[in-house]
């Protein structure tokens, strides 16, 4: 009761599921270290805006600003 029918996986479960070149490849692009990731998905740090959006871009989308930063980006547009 109570789920919806399409489940979002959480940000630590993301982190689970990244081998450790896949950690450092996403860090690389975003213009960080896979420990400050690791901050952000794991222990729930707040990015900046700015990395919000970059760790946005390095995942594909996978992660997103609206779901990082909800207090920047909560009454952003979805595409559909």
């Amino acid at each position: 009761m109570g789920q919806s029918s399409k489940q979002e996986i959480s940000n630590r479960d993301y982190w689970k599921a990244l081998s450790v070149p896949q950690r450092d490849a996403i860090a690389v692009s975003a213009g960080t270290t896979s420990e400050y990731l690791r901050q952000v998905l794991v222990y729930e740090r707040q990015p900046s805006a700015d990395m919000a959006k970059r760790l946005e871009e390095a995942t594909g989308g996978a992660l997103t600003r609206r779901t990082l930063r909800p207090d920047l980006f909560a009454d952003m547009q979805v595409a559909p």
